[in-house]
C-alpha cells in the first residue's frame, strides 16, 4: 500500500477539497438505506471521463461504533451506489447486485488513533455492459492513500429480478430463530448482539447467524443476507483463527449466489499458503444447502 499520493491523485487534490463542504443533506435513497444516520457520505462532484470524487465523513461511536471494517466496506459501498444513481442513470427502482469485491488496506489504519472524520473517495467507472459497472476506488485521509477497491456491479429491473428470486422474492422477516453467539470477545466485538458466528461442535467452522434486529447490519428490509454481512462475518472467523490486533490488508471477495434467511449457512475458515512473508492468508467458505454461496480470502499480518 503506497503511504502517498500518486502523482494522477495528486492531480485532483483541489477538486477534493472543494466538495469537502458537505451538502445539507445527501438524499439516502441514493445509498439503499432508510437511517439517516448510517449515511457516511456528505458530497461529490464529477472529474470528467468516468471519474468522480466523493467526501465522506465518519462519525465518532454511533451506528457502526469505532468498526474500521464496517465503516470501510460502507464506505465503498455507498461510494458505487451514489455515483452509479446520481451520475450514471442507474434506476432507483432496480436491484443492484455486488458481484466480486477487492480491496488493500493500510495497517495502521485500524489504529483508534489512525480514525479519520474526513474521507475522500476517488473513483473511476468502466462499464463492462449495458448493465454493470467496474469501480475502481482509491480512499485517501490527508492526502494519504489508505485503501484501495477493485469491484463489480450490475442492476436488474424489478420484474426481472422478482423472476430470479421466485419463491425467495418474498420472505418472512425476522421469524428464524437465531443460534446464540460464540462469546464476543473472540470474534473482536464488544457486545452479543454483534457476533454473527454461532459455534459448531468442527473447530474453524461456524454458523452464520441472520440476525436482522441489528441495525448497522441490516438498515431495512431484504430478501437476502447482504454482501456486506458476508463480508463481516468473514471479519469474525479471521479474527478468530489469527487472533487480535491482525486486521487484514488484503480482503478478496466472491459471491456465487444469493445466502437466503430459509437454511442454514455454514462457515469454515482455512489458512492457506502465503506468497508473502509475515503474512497470513485465510480462506472463509460460506455453504448453504450442500452449496458454496460465497468466499471471502483475506491476508493478515502475522
Amino acid at each position: 500500500m503506497p503511504k502517498t499520493l500518486l502523482s494522477d491523485r495528486q492531480r485532483h487534490s483541489h477538486v477534493v477539497r472543494r466538495i469537502a463542504a458537505p451538502v445539507q443533506r445527501l438524499p439516502k435513497e441514493f445509498v439503499h438505506l432508510h437511517r439517516t444516520e448510517a449515511v457516511l457520505l456528505t458530497n461529490w462532484s464529477s472529474l470528467g471521463s468516468g471519474r468522480y470524487a466523493v467526501s465522506a465523513r465518519w462519525p465518532r461511536g454511533g451506528l457502526f461504533g469505532d468498526s474500521v471494517q464496517l465503516l470501510l466496506a460502507q464506505t465503498i459501498r455507498q461510494s458505487c451506489l451514489l455515483i452509479g444513481h446520481a451520475e450514471l442513470s442507474v434506476p432507483l427502482s432496480h436491484q443492484t447486485l455486488m458481484e466480486w469485491m477487492d480491496f488493500s488496506v493500510a495497517s495502521d489504519f485500524y489504529d483508534p488513533k489512525n480514525k479519520p472524520d474526513n474521507l475522500f473517495i476517488l473513483l473511476t467507472f468502466r462499464p463492462n455492459n449495458p448493465r454493470s459497472l467496474r469501480v475502481d476506488l482509491s480512499i485517501l485521509s490527508e492526502g494519504r492513500l489508505v485503501a484501495e477497491s477493485l469491484l463489480d456491479f450490475s442492476w436488474i429491473a424489478p420484474g426481472a429480478y422478482r423472476r430470479l428470486r421466485g419463491a425467495h422474492a418474498e420472505v418472512p422477516w425476522g421469524g428464524a430463530p437465531v443460534p446464540s453467539p460464540v462469546p464476543a470477545h473472540t470474534v473482536g466485538r464488544s457486545h452479543a448482539d454483534e457476533v454473527l458466528l454461532a459455534p459448531v461442535r468442527v473447530p474453524g467452522r461456524w454458523e452464520l447467524r441472520m440476525d436482522v434486529s441489528n441495525p448497522a447490519l441490516y438498515d431495512h428490509r431484504v430478501d437476502h443476507v447482504p454482501g456486506l454481512v458476508l463480508i463481516e462475518a468473514a471479519y469474525q472467523a479471521a479474527h478468530a483463527v489469527t487472533g487480535p490486533g491482525r486486521g487484514p490488508v488484503r480482503v478478496m471477495s466472491t459471491f456465487d449466489s444469493f445466502v437466503e434467511f430459509d437454511a442454514p449457512c455454514l462457515m469454515e475458515a482455512v489458512v492457506l499458503p502465503s506468497k508473502e512473508e509475515g503474512t497470513v492468508r485465510l480462506e472463509v467458505t460460506g455453504t448453504q444447502n450442500g452449496e458454496r454461496t460465497f468466499s471471502v480470502t483475506m491476508d493478515c499480518p502475522k
